[in-house]
């Protein structure tokens, strides 16, 4: 029998993703890979699985659930479901979501709430029996659990030194195969924990706290940065990362290379490197808080890549491997020379968030929006097809911002940049931004947003007519019967074609029309 059923709840919001279907997070795979270190069997089951069949969780002794602080709807649906069919077994609880405990266990009563880094937490809940027996959960730090007094936090666990976290704690390999197309998907394979930016927003926050220019965060002493005399949390305002996180620890390339090859030898064809900023992969400083200063460590970044890109299936082209989250402030012409010397195609994203330098350094970020467009030119001219993300409904978000925000889209357009992808703002647990309220869905200054990035990206569709692409068969279309969806090897839109494919089947689309802003219609050739 299956021990354990590790549900992947990871953006699935009231109980279905919408978007990013064909993306992978390296998170339940880490879960999968403790249970694995201690000969405890495991199962990873997409939310949305789980809904569709709820008795599949008859054949499970205990459940652990991963989530972000959206998902708390469709985790509730999973603990109805679990607590009918299984009521006497043991849920966990971790990820992201647990950013909030209080809130947490107000909504819904896990048997324990995993806060913050879980891996050496996991770990001694199953050395000292916690599946099997009561234990004093007091007795642990970096949990939260509720008793007949209540609930109760217990106090925060340090974070897991580089040479430990991805030495004692390996994520699975063999649990993709637990993913329905996972062949087809983007599979993320963690690089790098924390983020550089320990800059700080200077915009009042509900609370009354605010910004006096005490000067820490631009201090040349990378200790003195981790500090703020108003406590008000690092990185940018929206952020949460560096805040749980900490500053940057990237893991040693022979873990990474070797988790990659096991994952294309079980058949997986999309890797990305996942991290906050790859930029900051084996930085020098020490603690690393300066997000633009020193240079990026173009000598281990290459280093890693090359590793990488020398694996059979790659050297084959059947297999492609993408960097995504880049500062602009780091990206230089070394940087693009370097990459595109190691990479056959990549789209480098690039968070720019607003377009107007005011509201930029009110939020925190680090660099300009001019960064941002320098960073876009360079990618075009060495051959890459840089995405850059804006976030609507963003605190400080005024007529003004959104204007010189819709000026700047198409000035990146204009320089190169393949998409413009917009998030909505969310307040997070831990980020500055955490007691904002969430822009509505009837917010004009986020609709204008919407509607100037949908034109630049239908206009640039118009590039792809003609095209033909190498892609990899994922799953049926939800709205064209009898079309599949094909995600392409490459960075790229998402394309439909007609007829039915096995996922993974590999084939070449010619694309022959635009469907939407992010859908193109293809022909098997």
């Amino acid at each position: 029998m299956t021990d354990v059923l590790i549900v992947d709840a990871l953006s699935a919001g009231t109980g279905l993703r919408r978007s990013s279907r064909d993306s992978i997070g390296c998170g339940p795979r880490t879960i999968a890979g403790i249970f694995e270190k201690h000969g405890i069997m495991c199962k990873i089951l997409r939310v949305e699985s789980l809904l569709e069949t709820p008795s599949k969780v008859r054949r499970f002794d205990h459940l652990a659930v991963s989530a972000m602080t959206m998902d708390l709807p469709v985790v509730k649906q999973v603990f109805t479901i679990w607590r009918k069919n299984r009521s006497r077994r043991k849920i966990l609880l971790g990820g992201p979501i647990a950013s909030d405990p209080m809130g947490v266990l107000k909504e819904i009563k896990p048997d324990v709430l995993v806060i913050g880094e879980g891996e050496e937490t996991l770990d001694e809940l199953i050395q000292e029996g916690f599946l099997n027996d009561k234990v004093d959960l007091g007795g642990f730090k970096g949990v939260a659990f509720s008793d007949k007094s209540g609930p109760i936090v217990t106090s925060p666990r340090s974070l897991i030194p580089a040479n430990k976290l991805w030495s004692e704690f390996v994520p699975s390999s063999t649990r993709i195969v637990d993913y329905p197309a996972y062949q087809a998907s983007k599979v993320y394979v963690e690089t790098i924990r924390g983020c550089s930016n320990f800059r700080r927003t200077s915009l009042p926050l509900p609370d009354g706290r605010e910004c006096t220019d005490c000067g820490n965060c631009d201090s040349s002493d990378p200790a003195i940065r981790t500090y703020c005399p108003e406590d008000i949390p690092p990185g940018c305002g929206f952020c949460s990362v560096p805040s749980v996180w900490g500053e940057p620890r990237s893991r040693d390339s022979g873990s990474i290379v070797k988790e990659i090859e096991e994952l294309l030898n079980l058949g997986v064809h999309r890797i990305v490197l996942e991290a906050p900023d790859f930029l900051d992969y084996m930085r020098e400083g020490m603690p690393l808080t300066n997000p633009c200063e020193p240079k990026a460590n173009i000598a281990e970044i290459s280093h890693l890549i090359r590793r990488i890109t020398d694996l059979p299936q790659m050297v084959a082209g059947e297999a492609h491997l993408a960097i995504e989250n880049m500062k602009a402030c780091l990206f230089t012409e070394d940087v693009a020379l370097a990459l595109s010397g190691v990479l056959k195609s990549t789209s480098p994203n690039i968070g720019i968030e607003t377009g107007s330098e005011s509201h930029s350094k009110q939020i925190g970020k680090c660099g300009s929006p001019q960064d941002v467009i320098r960073a876009v030119r360079l990618a075009r001219e060495y051959d890459m097809n840089p995405f850059v993300y804006f976030i609507y409904g963003l605190p400080g978000d005024s007529p003004e911002t959104v204007e010189e925000s819709i000026a700047c889209m198409k000035t990146l357009a204009d320089a190169g940049a393949d998409r413009i992808i917009l998030y909505g703002f969310r307040p997070l647990p831990s980020s500055a931004f955490a007691d904002f309220s969430a822009p509505t869905s009837t917010n004009p200054l986020a609709e204008q947003l919407r509607e100037a990035a949908t034109r630049i990206n239908r206009d640039k569709k118009t590039d792809y007519i003609g095209l033909v692409v190498r892609g990899i068969a994922a799953e049926p279309s939800w709205e064209r019967h009898g079309f599949t969806m094909i995600y392409p090897l490459n960075e790229g839109p998402i394309i439909t074609v007609e007829g039915g494919y096995s996922s993974g089947t590999l084939l070449d689309v010619k694309i022959i029309d635009i469907l939407s802003p992010g859908l193109l219609l293809g022909e098997v050739l």
